[in-house]
């Protein structure tokens, strides 16, 4: 046999053991991420009247693809027009916590009053592995990745504006101090109760410790 057929034969032998191997093949959990992505689309204005107006109407229903509420709207140009189409915005659905008024020159040949960019953000859910290939090995239970990718990807489905898998500027940071003030209400207002218990169970006592004097009082005078 000659050498060309013996690395020939090892290289076959290899490659069969590989294929046949059950180890679990780790994946990198930067393969299991949830992708984000804008979709920027862009329309100029003169004004919003008539046809103006529906070429308005016409590109946030279409830019947002439906779900006008996920849509976020960047307005550049004249104050007094992209005031009337945040307004118009707003009325079509569009929070007003995701529209951003900017001053400035619409477009660099002054031709057009606003320039409106909307952005509508889709999540790309990651591919999951197959059990069959990640696992599990012998005396080996953990199912990690998969039920992880499975998480990100019903996440990536349920979410309803991905951009808040970004960051979520509409939800401020709460106060601690005030969101303390019902807890100290309850406790105060539990030991106004113990205290209130309290002095009704002495006053109570007092009824009962008078009760037998009067008695004795009316069987007396009954008796006279």
């Amino acid at each position: 046999m000659t050498l060309r057929h013996v690395c020939t034969l090892i290289v076959l032998a290899a490659t069969l053991s590989g294929c046949a191997s059950s180890a679990p093949i780790f994946v990198e959990p930067t393969a299991q991420a949830i992708m984000v992505e804008p979709e920027n689309n862009v329309l100029l204005l003169q004004s919003l009247r008539g046809a103006e107006r529906r070429r308005l109407q016409d590109f946030i229903f279409t830019a947002s693809r439906g779900r006008r509420d996920a849509l976020h709207l960047e307005i550049t140009g004249s104050p007094r027009l992209a005031g009337q189409v945040a307004h118009q915005a707003r009325a079509m659905g569009v929070p007003s916590h995701n529209i951003d008024l900017f001053g400035g020159r619409a477009d660099p040949h002054g031709r057009f009053a606003v320039r409106i960019e909307a952005i509508a953000y889709q999540a790309l859910p990651p591919v999951c592995p197959s059990l069959s290939i990640v696992g599990p090995s012998v005396n080996d239970n953990s199912f990690d990745q998969t039920l992880g990718c499975s998480t990100r990807n019903n996440l990536a489905a349920m979410i309803n504006d991905p951009r808040d898998l970004i960051g979520n500027e509409a939800v401020v940071a709460s106060n601690g101090d005030r969101a303390a003030i019902p807890v100290a209400a309850y406790r105060t207002f539990a030991t106004g109760n113990s205290n209130n218990n309290q002095g009704r169970g002495t006053n109570s006592g007092a009824s009962s410790q008078a009760a037998p004097v009067g008695s004795t009082s009316d069987t007396m005078t009954t008796t006279q």
